[in-house]
């Protein structure tokens, strides 16, 4: 095989394996979401913090609106529309329906280490990459980023040397993650949430 069609190859790893950990945080965090709300949960089953910040950012442009312009009825018109958002602060309450993911998840779910914890304590897992290190017994923090920036420099720049060896690595990696991920973010839902809301 001639070396330029090989080393596309495994540079497509890479790629692939980072859009996979992608899609994979996604699907895993949205399906607790939409499961809660699918049947018919009280907001008690979902962290306050994930409420809380949910209500705040749904409020944002809101806010950012009446800031710039200072029009206090627009404001309190705008509020009034999105009273659902704040029966998610009531416990007792049912689950609204609410895109929750576009707040919450979308803009997080590029695998990097700052989005990871950034994403995971929005929904109550705050020490994800640490919960990660214990459990798969390595820095993951060092090699996540080492990864993102083997996948940023193919993206962005001149393509690195990628052998067949680092290409194996970074398999065994992300499966690592991967299994890590859901059974530390299984363990939160089963307590914050109950058995019955894991999918």
């Amino acid at each position: 095989m001639p070396t330029f069609v090989r080393d596309a190859i495994f540079q497509n790893c890479v790629f692939q394996l980072s859009a996979l950990l992608e899609d994979y945080l996604l699907e895993l965090t949205s399906q607790w979401l939409s499961g809660l709300t699918a049947a018919g949960a009280t907001n008690s089953r979902m962290p306050m913090i994930t409420r809380a910040l949910f209500a705040a950012r749904s409020q944002e442009e809101l806010h950012r609106r009446f800031i710039a312009l200072g029009d206090e009825t627009e404001l309190a018109i705008g509020t009034s529309e999105q009273l659902a958002v704040f029966g998610l602060l009531r416990d007792d309450d049912q689950m609204p329906v609410l895109d929750l993911v576009s707040k919450l998840i979308k803009d997080r779910k590029f695998p990097s280490i700052r989005n990871l914890e950034v994403l995971f304590r929005r929904l109550g897992k705050p020490k994800m990459t640490q919960a990660l290190s214990k459990r798969t017994k390595t820095n993951v923090e060092l090699a996540l980023q080492a990864f993102m920036d083997v996948r940023n420099v193919l993206a962005h720049e001149g393509p690195p040397s990628i052998t067949d060896l680092d290409v194996g690595r970074y398999f065994e990696r992300v499966d690592a993650w991967i299994e890590g991920i859901d059974r530390e973010f299984y363990g939160h839902v089963v307590k914050t949430s109950g058995a019955q809301y894991w999918q």
